[in-house]
């Protein structure tokens, strides 16, 4: 076999070196030296490889319910193998990821997304392999907030660390990344050659770091965060590290000054990160529990969704047995005020439209997934996902004079106001009858009694519509 040719599980492929050298290598090696280094690593490396390969078969398994959803043909298996082998033919003749990119917007930001679906494919094959040699993937948000609560109510002191990584996908540097993902040797040589023809054409693009929009970009940047995620991890003062993608909360002893602490973060964030100096950036230190205070203001903070105010005292007794420190956990000011955003987006979208039949049933099941619950759909394996007010906040433990009541009471007031120029608007468009039928839906409810509603695909996709906006 030539020097630069791998073979395995029967298929044949050639490397590219002279790209791979440009792409990673130049300025730290001489060519020649450079090449050897590569073919000694991929001697040394490929058996620990786990590799899925770039067949028809694999490639097909990659198209996901939305795929199906978007063309109905999809849902035969042949078509899907049709697709996948204009895949692979791209991937054989290397053109793959020629002009693949669409830009798009997602909220507000500069986004892509895929021209094609055999680029898609491509790409998600090539997510597929990171994933599997890397066990790279994005933290559960309820577990990590569900992990949170069980340190908070503890009656040690503590101190709490948040920082928000700035422009986090646009500033990774992809020639560091790629040129980890090399001297790892954990990806296949086809992996790799894909990638860097796909990074040509982000440098084509001129696009900054990694492109938001396309899954691939969530897990070559968890990738590149692993390394400080584990530093982290490490330090003997850190009781508990989370990071949900540029969001994170770190809680130490408090036994390490706090200047050495955050000396030590910011020195190991991978090149090109940098916390944001202000925004989301906070101390708090949380002292130890005493019993029978009263009166003092609790340390409060946000994260994820959710508002913590932690007190110096005790929590009412249960019947555990045991003392927890008290903590009211809330939906979080930012959140609130979406979900306000949501609310008169839907009701301005119904009064400046036609206002038939149909669109007052659109308005109607915009209430419902506003105040309630539903089932979604994972668009790549079709698993359902149950959300909304009280499955997105299943962990928030104040019912009374909270945010859902203040949600509710904005929305009386939108619907039977006489104050508010909008809601004469809204009286004037809508019945006093259908305003009724509406007020049935609140907020308190949709959370207490996890009140359920059903949409199909195309019905929530239209829901969604007036709130992108």
């Amino acid at each position: 076999m030539k020097a630069g040719t791998i073979q395995k599980d029967g298929s044949a492929f050639s490397l590219n070196y002279n790209k791979l050298y440009n792409q990673g290598g130049r300025g730290r090696h001489s060519k020649i030296a450079y090449t050897k280094t590569c073919e000694a690593v991929v001697t040394r490396k490929v058996a620990s490889m786990i590799e899925i390969p770039y067949t028809v078969k694999k490639l097909s398994s990659c198209v996901g319910y939305k795929d199906i959803f978007v063309d109905r043909s999809l849902a035969q298996a042949e078509a899907r193998r049709d697709v996948a082998r204009q895949a692979l033919k791209l991937i054989e003749a290397g053109s793959i990821f020629h002009n693949p990119l669409r830009p798009i917007s997602i909220r507000q930001k500069q986004a892509y997304t895929f021209n094609s679906l055999p680029a898609e494919l491509a790409s998600r094959l090539i997510t597929k392999n990171i994933k599997a040699n890397y066990h790279v993937r994005q933290a559960d948000r309820q577990t990590i907030i569900s992990n949170l609560i069980t340190i908070l109510n503890e009656g040690t002191p503590f101190h709490i660390y948040r920082y928000d990584i700035k422009d986090f996908y646009e500033s990774i540097d992809r020639k560091l990344l790629f040129q980890k993902l090399l001297d790892d040797a954990q990806c296949s040589w086809q992996t790799m050659t894909l990638l860097s023809a796909l990074f040509d054409n982000f440098e084509f693009h001129n696009v900054a770091g990694l492109p938001r929009g396309l899954g691939i970009s969530s897990s070559l940047s968890e990738f590149y965060v692993q390394q400080f995620d584990e530093h982290v991890k490490g330090l003997t003062d850190v009781f508990l590290y989370s990071r949900f993608v540029d969001d994170i909360l770190i809680i130490t002893s408090g036994d390490v000054a706090k200047s050495v602490l955050e000396a030590s973060f910011e020195e190991n964030l991978p090149s090109g990160l940098y916390f944001h100096k202000g925004g989301k950036r906070a101390h708090e230190a949380i002292p130890k529990v005493q019993p029978n205070v009263t009166g003092k203001a609790p340390k409060q903070f946000e994260y994820l969704g959710y508002e913590f105010k932690v007190f110096a005292d005790y929590a009412e007794n249960l019947g555990t047995g045991r003392k927890r420190r008290k903590v009211e956990i809330d939906i979080s000011e930012s959140k609130k005020n979406k979900i306000k955003s949501r609310l008169l987006s839907s009701l301005f979208s119904y009064i400046s439209g036609v206002r038939g039949p149909t669109d007052y049933l659109l308005l109607k099941n915009r209430i419902r997934a506003l105040t309630g619950n539903y089932t979604i759909r994972d668009p790549s394996t079709g698993i359902k996902i149950r959300t909304g007010i009280y499955f997105n906040y299943v962990h928030k433990n104040m019912i009374s004079a909270c945010v859902l009541s203040e949600l509710d009471q904005f929305y009386k007031k939108l619907l039977f106001s006489s104050s508010f120029k909008l809601s004469q608007r809204i009286a004037a468009s809508l019945p006093l009858i259908k305003r009724r039928e509406l007020a049935r839906y609140g907020f308190v409810k949709g959370f207490t009694d996890v009140r359920y509603h059903s949409f199909d695909y195309k019905t929530l996709k239209k829901i969604k519509e007036c709130w992108r906006k």
